[in-house]
């Protein structure tokens, strides 16, 4: 990044800033992305710090400032000083105003060593931050942008508007009046992981498939973990989920760009009396995937984010939860698709396992991540043990295991 480096964050990174106010009121650490690498064998700390030190890309990244101007859109801008991405043998927390916005930790076990490279969700994204992980392992051709390009917009101010009234009008239309939600004020975070081999795996997109879900098997994960926790955890807490689902917005040579947020938003209400049948309720989700986005809500979405960039987050947040009246959403999930396809070594060892880490789960308490690598589907879940029980979840595995494979 050149000398006077200057670019407005995107609506959906002031979107990420906003998550990040509203999990440091609940607890500590903020909007983190972890992406977690396990390889055989022993990767050495000077040999990685070595690599980090040497693409000065790291540096400057980690040293990016965000410029708060009045009444206009933040900017990132280069740092005054370069501050070399920090190495140790744990995560730690990246805030917005520490000036380090990057970190890896190396684990060392007896056999293998794992690699969790994190990111402050404000600068980067699922795939941001997998070419973040191509850069350490000098897999990337051709080379990364550090942000796309800045692309003409021909949509007219009037148009952009209408866009924004239409998203608006999506949320508080899709918000159910009985949501069913998880309320309390401390948290303790856990994660529990279910994996599939490549069997099991096999079938359960077999299933998606048998079950309706042709056009996307994320419909058919999202009714499973639906009913699932309708059944378990959400037993008597309401009678409708709500919940905001990430769509991967990277187009036109998108792919390539390693910083901001190209995501937007579907909007699913799923009343619990939709999720008696797999096939009824992942119809209902497709349903409802197929109206948006024939009516380009995700577009429409993204300029509502996009004319949020100019509101403080304090009033950003009063908006964000007017509609649900303070509580978010019911769950946080969302479906990351391949992790690192293709990619079977790190550093040259050889993989044994990746793992798309959720941000923390403060309310509404409980976020899904379904991945899938080497051709095995898992599921990543972060909750909040003061609201969940370990028995719950434990119930709450038992039956959505059951569901995946019906």
């Amino acid at each position: 990044m050149e000398s006077g480096f200057s670019h407005k964050i995107s609506g959906a990174d002031k979107f990420q800033l906003l998550l990040d106010r509203h999990i440091r009121l609940n607890q500590p650490t903020g909007n983190i992305i972890q992406l977690s690498i396990e390889v055989k064998g022993e990767i050495e700390f000077e040999e990685l710090r070595s690599i980090l030190n040497a693409n000065t890309f790291f540096a400057q990244l980690n040293s990016l400032q965000l410029v708060e101007g009045i009444l206009s859109i933040p900017k990132w801008k280069n740092g005054e000083t370069q501050n070399q991405v920090s190495l140790s043998d744990k995560p730690i927390d990246l805030a917005i105003s520490s000036g380090k916005l990057l970190h890896i930790a190396l684990i060392q076990n007896t056999i293998n060593s794992i690699i969790i490279i994190s990111a402050h969700h404000a600068i980067a994204d699922n795939m941001g931050i997998q070419h973040l992980v191509k850069l350490i392992d000098a897999t990337i051709k051709p080379p990364l942008l550090p942000f796309a390009e800045k692309e003409k917009d021909t949509t007219s101010l009037i148009q952009q508007l209408v866009h924004t009234l239409k998203a608006t009008l999506l949320v508080f239309k899709k918000t159910p009046k009985r949501m069913a939600k998880l309320v309390a004020a401390e948290v303790v975070t856990k994660t529990f992981i279910l994996d599939f081999d490549e069997k099991q795996t096999l079938l359960i997109e077999e299933n998606a498939a048998k079950n309706g879900a042709r056009l996307s098997r994320s419909a058919f994960y999202l009714a499973a973990v639906s009913m699932a926790l309708k059944q378990t955890i959400f037993k008597d807490k309401g009678d409708s989920f709500f919940l905001p689902v990430p769509q991967n917005q990277r187009l036109r040579g998108n792919d390539q760009v390693v910083m901001g947020n190209h995501i937007s938003f579907l909007f699913y209400t799923i009343p619990f009396n939709k999720l008696n049948n797999l096939s009824e309720a992942t119809a209902f989700i497709t349903a409802q995937m197929v109206e948006q986005i024939k009516d380009q809500s995700p577009k429409s979405y993204s300029y509502l984010l996009k004319t949020f960039r100019f509101l403080p987050l304090c009033m950003y947040d009063l908006f964000f939860k007017m509609p649900t009246k303070g509580a978010v959403c019911s769950f946080l999930f969302s479906d990351v698709g391949e992790t690192l396809p293709g990619m079977k070594t790190f550093m040259g060892k050889e993989i044994v396992e990746v793992l798309n880490l959720p941000p923390n789960p403060s309310p509404p308490h409980i976020t899904f991540v379904m991945m899938k690598h080497a051709r095995t589907l898992k599921l990543i879940t972060t909750y909040n043990s003061k609201v969940i029980s370990e028995d719950e979840i434990s119930k709450f595995e038992t039956v959505l295991r059951t569901l995946l494979k019906e």
